[in-house]
């Protein structure tokens, strides 16, 4: 951990105890538990198949504040490792519900973001298909720069861009292709108004026509624009991209039983075109608090989808499709405590302080015990344990000498399952209404 510096880790402890809930940065500081996980993901897929070229499918099951957002946190830290782009989409019945597929591929290209280091991270990154487009444009122009001269370069880089092929919609190529020559040309406006059409922001048959742009994102052509999406990010030269969903809200996104029915079959499409040669080096992640929400139905569609999400996923078994987080191999104290010990030096950092280790020890022995006590509440013993830390260790920072009593500590884990479930009640009622 001597890498962490003590800006990056107060932001981690801040955002940890604000809602427990894990940061967009740094979350390796204080993963646990997950290394088999990680280590035959990493070289089965991320620097296996799927940058040879194929496609996969995972499900993610935790429970709610189980750590499905750490670990797609850590998927999308070792897809930028291998050179991946990456898009981490909240799915939630209001703005990207997964029936509606024009919607989710709104939200994909949205939050595309290319590889970067923890700083970069913490400071804050520019994401979406523009700023793609744009990094794209700029890694071209400084590798031909250095092979021609100036007077030479404008026409380099129009010839380049006809280079790019193999994608799906013409619509979606006719839109990269120009939206890069427009940089090329420095016309802003025009730039402008093709990142606009990839955004699936609106379609005007005059506006777009003269691009050679004849079709609008839609529910008809999404996912033929996913495809495409996927494809170009191939064309021009990332390992591919990982696409991570996340059902983060405890009700789902797949909300009515028509729009139920429409969400599965979607994911029933995905899961099959994972096996099809249009869609290259592509890797889905979708978690979920509980895949009974996907599998547990009479109809067609859960049949379809019981078949296809079949097998546990491990080290002896990579094929498998389902990652389940609540059996990590490894004892829930055991976890809790290797946690609380990454999270409490994390804190020494963050406030240039050591604690004496015999009293972090029981501290988060006590502490760990009262979370798992709570293990059949609605909020995961593990959120509850993580916001809990923060607060005991703001108090061990007063007085270090002493650790705190089991008593306290139950007190604590209590008091922030009732703040917790507050806030979860608040949010239902604010999306209701």
């Amino acid at each position: 951990m001597t890498a962490l510096k003590p800006l990056l880790a107060k932001k981690i402890i801040y955002t940890l105890g604000t809602s427990g809930t894990p940061p967009e940065f740094g979350v390796q500081y204080f993963t646990a538990g997950l290394d088999r996980y990680l280590k035959t993901m990493e070289e089965e897929y991320l620097d296996g198949i799927v940058k040879a070229g194929l496609s996969s499918f995972k499900l993610v099951v935790g429970s709610y504040g189980g750590g499905k957002t750490h670990f797609l946190y850590i998927i999308r830290d070792l897809a930028w490792k291998h050179g991946y782009v990456t898009s981490y989409i909240p799915l939630n019945p209001a703005e990207c519900p997964f029936d509606r597929l024009e919607l989710v591929y709104k939200q994909m290209v949205t939050n595309l973001a290319y590889p970067v280091g923890a700083e970069e991270l913490v400071r804050g990154t520019e994401c979406g298909i523009e700023a793609l487009m744009r990094v794209w444009f700029s890694e071209v122009k400084a590798e031909l720069s250095g092979q021609r001269k100036p007077e030479d370069l404008e026409a380099a880089l129009k010839g380049y861009v006809e280079t790019v092929k193999g994608i799906e919609s013409t619509s979606f190529l006719n839109a990269v292709k120009g939206a890069f020559v427009a940089l090329a040309d420095e016309d802003e406006r025009r730039f402008s108004l093709l990142v606009q059409w990839l955004k699936g922001e609106g379609f005007e048959a005059r506006t777009y026509a003269p691009y050679g742009i004849l079709e609008r994102i839609d529910k008809t052509t999404a996912f033929r624009m996913m495809r495409s999406l996927i494809q170009w990010i191939r064309a021009i030269n990332y390992s591919g991209l990982i696409l991570l969903f996340d059902e983060a809200e405890r009700a789902s996104s797949l909300a009515s039983s028509r729009e139920r029915r429409q969400a599965l079959d979607n994911l029933r499409q995905i899961v099959d075109e994972c096996s099809n040669v249009r869609l290259p080096s592509a890797m889905f992640f979708y978690a979920i608090p509980d895949d009974r929400q996907l599998l547990d139905g009479k109809e067609d569609v859960y049949e379809a989808l019981r078949q296809r999400l079949k097998g546990v996923f491990s080290a002896i078994n990579p094929s498998g499709v389902k990652i389940n987080l609540e059996e990590l191999g490894i004892q829930p104290l055991s976890f809790l405590a290797e946690v609380g010990e990454k999270l409490s030096r994390i804190y020494e950092i963050a406030y240039g302080m050591e604690f004496p280790a015999e009293v972090v020890k029981v501290t988060v022995q006590n502490l760990a015990e009262s979370a798992y006590e709570e293990r059949y509440a609605d909020i995961s013993y593990r959120r509850l344990f993580v916001k809990g830390l923060i607060e005991i260790l703001h108090q061990l920072r007063q007085n270090p000498d002493r650790p705190i009593h089991k008593e306290l500590t139950t007190h604590i884990i209590r008091s922030g399952l009732e703040s917790l479930e507050s806030q979860e009640i608040e949010g239902i009622d604010e999306r209701e209404f």
